[in-house]
């Protein structure tokens, strides 16, 4: 998978398998290899949208973690079935 290209002020939401830490695609299957950017990551224009996203993921099905990046590729947010992981 290439690097993750996004604006300064955009964010990137991803997920993967909490019991695992697989990264997951958008669709729920596993990330493998020589995947697009897009089947992996969500992109926000806003920190706070991102982050909603994150939450809401993992309240519909709370056996994933959800992470938002930002245009460094860091991870600056995780969330998961117990609550905020500090990054």
């Amino acid at each position: 998978m290439d690097k993750l290209n996004i604006s300064e002020n955009q964010f990137a939401v991803g997920k993967a398998e909490f019991s695992t830490g697989i990264v997951l695609k958008n669709n729920g299957s596993y990330f493998l290899s020589d995947v697009e950017v897009d089947e992996v990551y969500q992109v926000f224009e806003t920190y706070e949208a991102a982050k909603e996203f994150a939450i809401k993921q993992v309240e519909s099905n709370s056996k994933i973690e959800s992470f938002v990046i930002n245009s460094k590729n860091e991870m600056v947010y995780c969330y998961d079935q117990n609550g905020e992981r500090k990054v």
